[in-house]
Order: C-alpha cells, then sequence, then structure tokens
C-alpha cells in the first residue's frame, strides 16, 4: 500500500515556512515543544541538554521534525532519564544529518532508524514509554508512536534499497 502521508507533510511544512509560521503540532497532556526537558539527574554537567532536539536543518525534514516533537511529548510525560533521552536525541540528530545533505544518505537513515525504532519498542514493552496517541498529521499517517517510527524506517530504507522516492525528490 502506497502512502502518501509524507508528502503532504512535506508540502503542509514548506507552505507553512512560506508563510513564516510554525506547523502545529497535536496536542498532548503535556507541553507540545519538540524540545521538552526531563528532569535532570544530579550526574548531569553544567551546561549540557536533556531534551530531544535535532536543531534546525537545511533541507525541510518535517516528518523527522514532528517524530521529535512526539519522542520530546512521550520522553516528558514518561520521566526518562537523560542517559536515554540523550541517546535518542543522539540517533535522531544522525538521521538528520543523513538526510540534510546532498544526495541524502538513505541508508544511512534507514540504520539509525531502525536502531530508533528497536530502542522504542524496548522501552515501551518494558513500560519505560507510553506508545503515545496522536491525531493523524495527515491522511493514512500513523496516529502512535511506534507507527511513526514503524513507517518514517520503512520509508527510508524503501529509499535505501531504490524501491521508492521518499516525498520531495525528483
Amino acid at each position: 500500500m502506497h502512502r502518501n502521508w509524507l508528502l503532504t507533510l512535506s508540502i503542509a511544512a514548506v507552505l507553512a515556512v512560506g508563510c513564516d509560521t510554525a506547523p502545529t503540532a497535536p496536542t498532548a497532556a503535556t507541553a507540545p515543544s519538540s524540545t521538552l526537558s526531563a528532569t535532570a539527574g544530579a550526574a548531569d554537567r553544567v551546561g549540557e541538554s536533556c531534551a530531544v532536539d535535532i536543531g534546525a536543518t537545511t533541507r525541510p525534514l518535517p516528518a523527522l521534525h514532528f517524530m521529535e516533537a512526539m519522542l520530546g511529548v512521550a520522553s516528558g510525560q514518561a520521566g526518562l532519564n537523560c542517559g536515554s533521552i540523550r541517546s535518542l536525541d543522539a540517533k535522531l540528530e544522525g538521521i538528520a544529518k543523513a538526510l540534510d545533505q546532498n544526495p541524502q544518505n538513505f541508508h544511512g537513515a534507514c540504520g539509525t532508524s531502525g536502531a530508533v525504532l528497536n530502542e522504542l519498542e524496548s522501552m515501551v514493552r518494558r513500560g519505560a514509554l507510553e506508545n503515545i496517541s496522536f491525531p493523524a498529521p495527515a491522511p493514512g499517517a500513523p496516529t502512535t508512536l511506534l507507527g511513526l517510527a514503524e513507517e518514517l524506517n520503512t520509508a527510508w530504507c524503501q529509499a535505501a534499497r531504490g524501491e521508492r522516492t521518499p516525498p520531495g525528490l525528483p
């Protein structure tokens, strides 16, 4: 089944940037910021961030930024420790670096997004993280954190194998 939700999300992000407005994220019980900070432990060094935040990208990567926002919400609700948050953040930054270059490195994004998916599945299975639900960001899009992680991993791995062209590419 071919899903066009990533294309729809890409178009929405481009329009939002063109209109100088930020795209909205689903509402949640906690603040919807993608840089939600968890409680920092005493072992944290001064100045280190304890948040899911991949920063700005040169290419529009709306699906990845949406994933970042949902991970921020989920990690804030779970009260994950900084080590777990930094692990997820580092993996998302790796995906961003792979996709924010020319040509895009879909093999790197595939491998790293598979690691994110595995880590999230493990956290949900042991009860460390809730598989949060949210309204579909576009028609046919996943509505859970694990569904989103799986969909993005599938899309980037299919692109790496040449099975489909990701949204926004000729």
